[in-house]
């Protein structure tokens, strides 16, 4: 897969999770809807969509989309 890919499964994962228009510059900052327990939610649904699985230190900073497709890229390409 590649970026833009990744970032279209993101997006749609985003939005159908927060059920709120989402942006490729969406952050947790600016997304109201985007708190923690949907963080979790938003990362597990990312992990089963793409077929692959953060390590528990990344969680913290996949908190954006740009973060998220950027550590999802660099676990398809290892």
């Amino acid at each position: 897969m590649d970026s833009q890919q990744i970032e279209a499964v993101v997006l749609t994962v985003l939005s159908t999770v927060l059920k709120c228009p989402v942006h490729p510059n969406s952050t947790r900052k600016n997304t109201p809807q985007w708190d923690s327990l949907k963080h979790i939610e938003v990362i597990f649904a990312v992990e089963d969509e793409l077929g692959l699985q953060f390590s528990e230190e990344e969680l913290p900073g996949l908190d954006s989309v740009s973060h998220i497709v950027d550590r999802a890229l660099a676990r398809h390409a290892a």
